[in-house]
């Protein structure tokens, strides 16, 4: 199996088209087809069905895609491995961080990483661990840090718990029930939360009914947004609301149940060997969740 064919493959996955893949890699159709045609005889199956409207996957073809795209971010991977073994300095780290730790981690992870790799490329993105896991399985990502518990990772990954955190229940200033003491009292309020399971499993925990209206929200600055200058009431990690929410107007409401502490986690793909720079990166996300520990 070689790279052009995965190349060829690819393309033709995309564009459903041997001419318009045979334009886009700039090469020409005979190219394209005799690339096709050697991977089918590699893998022995028929990865498309040609026709006069195109080409269209075969079922083996539409396993493969997932499979191909992962072989060539590992080349790619590879590349840039060795590109920064050469230099010390090239390369890029792509990272999905969730609101929660890139408040909490992602300040003092940075500062650390770029006094060791100055000039190295980062990508972040922002999502929670449902959104982002799919583009780690692919090889997209190089590390996900998100709100999660190993319990919930599936076997193709790798998840660290770093970090544990409180939670408080926070509302705007003067909110009509600023100064509930239970969670009872807050069962009639509308929440909102990143997702209907988290305010569900809060009440549940606390022996009450879960609040029957709950908005999902993926979205700090939305969540923020609905709390600071709404009705809505919400769950926050204690060190944002201390950090980043005040000034806000979002204060906590001191209920006396017990809440439960938010696990973040440093989540990487079960197998994937990391770059010399993605590794400098989670060393500084170690050293960042440490350093809130003591």
């Amino acid at each position: 199996m070689k790279p052009h064919q995965l190349k060829a493959f690819l393309c033709v996955m995309e564009l459903r088209s041997i001419r318009q893949a045979a334009t886009a890699l700039h090469i020409t159709q005979p190219a394209i087809s005799r690339a096709i045609r050697e991977l089918e005889d590699h893998l022995a199956v028929p990865l498309f069905v040609r026709g006069a409207q195109g080409v269209t996957p075969t079922e083996y073809g539409l396993a493969f895609e997932r499979r191909a795209r992962l072989l060539e971010q590992e080349a790619e991977r590879a590349r840039d491995e060795l590109r920064q073994m050469r230099d010390g300095r090239l390369g890029c780290v792509r990272v999905a961080v969730s609101s929660v730790p890139a408040m909490a981690l992602l300040p003092q992870a940075l500062a650390l990483f770029r006094a060791a790799l100055p000039a190295t490329a980062l990508e972040f993105s922002e999502g929670l661990a449902p959104m982002v896991l799919p583009a780690l399985r692919e090889g997209l990502l190089d590390l996900a840090l998100v709100q999660h518990r190993m319990e919930r990772t599936g076997p193709e990954f790798d998840c660290e718990e770093l970090l544990t955190t409180p939670l408080a229940i926070c509302a705007r200033v003067g909110h009509a029930r600023a100064r509930a003491r239970s969670l009872a009292a807050l069962q009639g309020e509308e929440w909102v939360g990143w997702d209907r399971a988290m305010v569900e499993d809060l009440f549940a925990g606390s022996g009450t009914e879960p609040p029957p209206r709950i908005v999902v929200s993926r979205s700090m600055e939305i969540t923020r947004a609905l709390v600071g200058r709404g009705d809505l009431v919400s769950v926050f990690v204690r060190p944002v609301v201390d950090r980043e929410l005040a000034r806000h107007g979002i204060r906590t409401i001191p209920v006396r149940e017990q809440l439960p502490e938010l696990t973040i986690s440093a989540i990487t793909r079960r197998g994937a060997l990391p770059t010399p720079a993605a590794a400098k990166f989670l060393a500084a996300v170690r050293t960042a969740a440490n350093s809130l520990r003591h």
